[in-house]
């Protein structure tokens, strides 16, 4: 498979030519505004306004090395993405302004350009979400109110979203879906009171993600596409370079993917909108395995009563596959690590979920009776949410709608403004400890300890606590546009390792490369991830393991 850096690297002179033209029109908008006001640092480059837009789209994780050094020294700094003006933002207050009110700060625009850039949507279907004004909330915004309601399309889209993914009851179904296809994979191929090895990213790539795309897709999916699973990971590695709009010319591969990919869910589709009986007794049931969960069925109804093609419902499927597994597998997979890393953290934390598990009295196999229980555990969270603050990386990004002031320069309407995760989430003032620098992990950093009752006066217990402004830790984005799929992205893997942990006896073998091959050095952050979900590690981990039950 091509890497991300093999993409380019044979386009490199037509990309460059590509971007030149853009140096006379960014200068003039350079020399015609703001020609009195004071402005921002401009981070620099090699050749103006081309070298920075060339590595944005090229190489995000060194780009994003040269903006955390210059923002280290400046809390604001500006640079031309093309003929587009972006301010990156870092410190809670001047992030506090990223996340501000949708009619100042849009965040619509990055939603848009997935649309056409990951779903493939048709310019006039993307036309319809511009075209509606009216926001999300229930009460259009003012003006807007002749709107029909079957047009307001970000409200319908908001509501499908926040009723059959967010909403507690269905996140809970949808994690106990999980955790049976899950459950169900685990015991294949491992025989009780056996060793048997396995590269646990490469495991994980494979297993929670079948898993995953069953509970969320249903069973079709797979069955009419085998090469799915496979596909999707080559997608995974190409999506990031896709966002930012380089064309199909300098990137065949990457568009070529994209469609095959596109063509497989599309499939699913075809055949579920065909064969699935929206009069019968799946109509509004839990699960189907046409469509899979309630959330997945109510989209596509609602697609397809709005006057949208099969294309965008696929689409939607595609993306929605990327937000499945973009994130919560790599950020599974490196929990698991750390605590296979550190035998007795791996012992603590299967002593805490081990009390949201029952001996089934038929099977007199463990099994998950509660997952709230499980998920208000404090040292779970905390290893989940450091997990979280190391691994996520991607860049909030807002279109400025009306001029506003960040750190006491002007943003023009029309600008970008951005704050990356990867400066936030490794700021020392707020996230270091004593002998725990914020770029390490360390398990307990969200625990504090309070003292209990009891005949003790010394006796202490642990409480989860998050010791940080949502200005300072965003791994979700922030305020208005938040993951609508961050509660059971949290219960998936929370679930996921628990499963693991209490499932199997792990021991280390060694670090490898991703053909099998001892590496030198264990797993870093894979930078050509950066800027895009969850980075997965760069090295994969091979254990042995032996399942329990």
């Amino acid at each position: 498979m091509d890497t991300l850096e093999s993409l380019v690297n044979n386009s490199e002179h037509l990309l460059i030519a590509s971007l030149a033209f853009v140096v006379l029109l960014s200068v003039c908008i350079l020399v015609t505004t703001g020609k009195n006001e004071p402005q921002p640092p401009r981070l620099r480059e090699t050749i103006p306004f081309i070298t920075n837009t060339y590595q944005y789209l090229t190489d995000m994780g060194a780009f994003l090395d040269r903006a955390t050094k210059a923002l280290s020294k400046h809390d604001i700094i500006k640079f031309n993405l093309g003929l587009k003006t972006v301010y990156m933002v870092t410190g809670a207050k001047n992030t506090a302004k990223l996340f501000s009110p949708p009619h100042i700060m849009d965040p619509n625009m990055f939603h848009t350009l997935l649309m056409d850039k990951h779903w493939g949507m048709a310019r006039e279907e993307i036309e319809m979400f511009e075209g509606d004004k009216s926001g999300r909330k229930k009460i259009p915004i003012s003006g807007t109110e002749a709107i029909p309601e079957t047009q307001r399309h970000w409200y319908n889209h908001h509501q499908i979203y926040a009723k059959y993914l967010s909403s507690a009851k269905y996140t809970e179904i949808l994690t106990n879906t999980f955790y049976r296809f899950f459950s169900e994979r685990l015991n294949e191929g491992h025989p009780l009171e056996t060793w048997t090895s396995v590269r646990l990213y490469d495991f994980m790539k494979t297993a929670m993600a079948e898993s995953a795309i069953k509970a969320m897709f249903g069973t079709v999916l797979l069955e009419a596409n085998p090469d799915l699973i496979k596909c999707y990971w080559e997608f995974d590695e190409i999506a990031g370079i896709l966002v930012w709009g380089l064309p199909r010319f300098l990137i065949p591969r990457a568009y070529n993917v994209r469609e095959r990919l596109h063509n497989m869910t599309k499939r699913q589709t075809e055949i579920a909108y065909k064969e699935f009986d929206w009069d019968g007794v799946d109509a509004n049931s839990d699960w189907d395995p046409y469509w899979g969960s309630r959330f997945s069925r109510e989209i596509a109804r609602w697609l397809k009563d709005a006057g949208f093609s099969v294309r965008t419902a696929s689409g939607h499927t595609m993306a929605t596959l990327f937000g499945l597994n973009g994130n919560t597998l790599p950020v599974a997979t490196w929990t698991l690590m750390e605590l296979i890393q550190d035998p007795p953290l791996f012992q603590r934390v299967r002593q805490e979920v081990e009390q949201a598990f029952t001996i089934d009295e038929r099977t007199r196999e463990y099994r998950l009776d509660n997952v709230e229980k499980l998920l208000s555990k404090p040292l779970i969270q905390s290893v989940y949410t450091e997990a979280l603050r190391m691994h996520i990386s991607f860049n909030a990004t807002r279109e400025v709608l009306e001029d506003i002031y960040i750190g006491g320069y002007r943003i023009p309407k029309g600008s970008l403004v951005q704050s990356p995760t990867q400066i936030a989430h490794y700021d020392e003032a707020v996230w270091g400890a004593d002998g725990h620098p914020a770029s390490e992990f360390w398990a307990e950093r969200h625990l504090n300890y309070v003292k209990v009752n009891g005949e003790n006066d010394l006796a202490q217990e642990p409480q989860f606590s998050v010791n940080a402004r949502p200005t300072s830790y965003f791994p979700y984005g922030g305020d208005h546009a938040m993951c609508p799929g961050r509660h059971f992205a949290k219960r998936e893997i929370i679930t996921a390792v628990a499963i693991i942990v209490m499932k199997f006896d792990i021991e280390f073998i060694e670090w490898v490369h991703s053909d099998g091959s001892t590496s030198d050095r264990p797993a870093q952050n894979d930078k050509r991830y950066a800027g895009a979900a969850g980075m997965p590690p760069d090295r994969d981990m091979k254990i042995r393991w032996k399942r329990r039950f």
